[in-house]
């Protein structure tokens, strides 16, 4: 993954070292609001009692004053005066009681509207029910976790370091604040939470903090839907000439622990356990535009999925195998279907010398070995190693031109197949190739495409 992150408003760590102040605030407000509820109860109470009282010393002096006019009684003038007193008492404590209920309706919005600030900000990070369960339940906020079976689901871009070497710093944030913005909107309606984004990497959990009984149909629902939004992602870069970037996804059902982790002045919604781990070596097998899911999440949802083929692995930290599962679609009420590769490896007139050596993790090794590239299309190329390598295996390449010069650049592959009678020859999907890799490999794909045609004309 690429070590980047957007930059976009207050910072993750600026929002999560508020958060604690942020509860406490809203608590205060909550309890302000409830105080405010009583006293409104009591004043309008209060008031009732003491308009319906006024009201009816009003009647009674009315009353009184109504005989003592018949009996020309020398009191009363003091009559009409104290039901004019008790008139003015009356709309003074109506005008009170108008005033308790403006002051609450305020208070109120300004409520309203800090937690709107809440949940537009902090939601930026989080989906929308990690918000809730913040603002709604704050005891919630507390550190520590409960064991929860889950669908993680793990993400990253192929070809994004190729991309970033054509672009300047500003463009590649904005393509990266575009691809993010356009898979955060995918997994939000399909109620994933968004629990990491690390570069152009996404983690993202379906079943906790809810829990729904298709978590493992929405995450591999979700995972389509997320491929095919990468096209319209893509779309700028290709009128633009710019290379384009594919996603990888693995996705895995598992018990782990789900729950606020951090300290009192840190704390994130986080997720630990094996099953993440796994998830991440599943994501690592995956090239680009395809969706790897375990034995687990294909047992739940195989009724409804299209499977292209299954590949068996052994992950580190596994004790046997284990088979994946290549999604292309999905039916029930989701009808999502990836496109069906096109791409057909063409024989090229003259292998192509080329020297690579196999990446550990992250790196590349630091011996070097020979091949030649026997056949080409634009993602995918066969070639012939020196020396025999594990499928799976991630190679950095190096090309050579047919004068035995080095072309600059790089590109990156993973073996997707070793040939049945060959242990050396091997197929791989490009993962990563640099502009001026791409450029010698275009002029070669074209060389050999306009040889063969003419060679069948004769």
């Amino acid at each position: 993954m690429s070590a980047a992150q957007p930059s976009r408003g207050p910072s993750r760590k600026a929002l999560l070292a508020e958060i604690e102040a942020l509860r406490q605030r809203i608590a205060a407000l909550e309890q302000e609001k409830n105080d405010l509820e009583v006293m409104l109860e009591m004043a309008t109470d209060h008031a009732d009692d003491l308009s319906d009282t006024l009201q009816q010393e009003r009647d009674d002096l009315q009353t009184m004053l109504e005989i003592s006019t018949d009996h020309g009684d020398i009191n009363s003038e003091a009559l009409w005066q104290e039901r004019d007193d008790l008139q003015t008492m009356l709309e003074m404590a109506t005008d009170h009681a108008d005033a308790l209920e403006a002051d609450l309706q305020s208070q109120t919005e300004a409520l309203a509207r800090r937690s709107q600030f809440i949940r537009e900000t902090f939601g930026r990070y989080v989906s929308e029910e990690v918000v809730a369960q913040l603002l709604d339940a704050p005891e919630g906020v507390e550190l520590g976790g409960e064991l929860r079976k889950v669908t993680i689901l793990m993400s990253d871009l192929r070809g994004f370091t190729a991309l970033a070497e054509c672009l300047a710093p500003q463009e590649v944030m904005t393509f990266l604040n575009r691809y993010l913005e356009a898979m955060v909107e995918v997994i939000l309606a399909y109620r994933g939470t968004i629990i990491e984004i690390l570069g152009d990497g996404l983690l993202v959990l379906f079943g906790a903090p809810l829990t729904r009984d298709d978590d493992a149909e929405r995450a591999v629902a979700c995972a389509l839907a997320m491929q095919l939004r990468l096209d319209a992602t893509n779309a700028p870069n290709r009128r633009a000439g710019l290379p384009e970037v594919e996603m990888g996804i693995g996705i895995h059902t598992g018990e782990v622990v789900v729950g606020h982790i951090g300290s009192q002045q840190r704390t994130k919604y986080g997720v630990v356990g094996s099953a993440v781990n796994l998830t991440g070596r599943i994501e690592s097998y995956t090239t680009g535009g395809q969706i790897l899911i375990s034995l687990t999440t294909y047992a739940e949802t195989a009724a409804i999925l299209t499977v292209s083929h299954q590949i068996t692995v052994a992950p580190k930290g596994i004790a046997a195998p284990i088979t994946l599962y290549a999604i292309s679609g999905m039916g029930g009420t989701h009808h999502l279907r990836l496109p069906t590769p096109t791409e057909t490896l063409v024989l090229l007139p003259q292998a192509l010398d080329m020297r690579y050596s196999v990446l550990e993790g992250k790196f590349a090794g630091s011996t070097m070995y020979g091949g030649r590239v026997v056949k080409l299309a634009i993602k995918m190329a066969e070639l012939h190693l020196d020396q025999p390598v594990a499928a799976f295996s991630n190679l950095k390449l190096h090309f050579l031109r047919p004068t035995g010069e080095r072309v600059p650049g790089e590109a990156f592959a993973k073996v997707v197949e070793i040939l049945p009678d060959d242990s050396c020859g091997v197929v791989v999907h490009f993962t990563s190739v640099s502009e001026a890799a791409r450029t010698f490999l275009d002029t070669m794909r074209g060389y050999e495409y306009h040889v063969i045609n003419r060679a069948k004309q004769v």
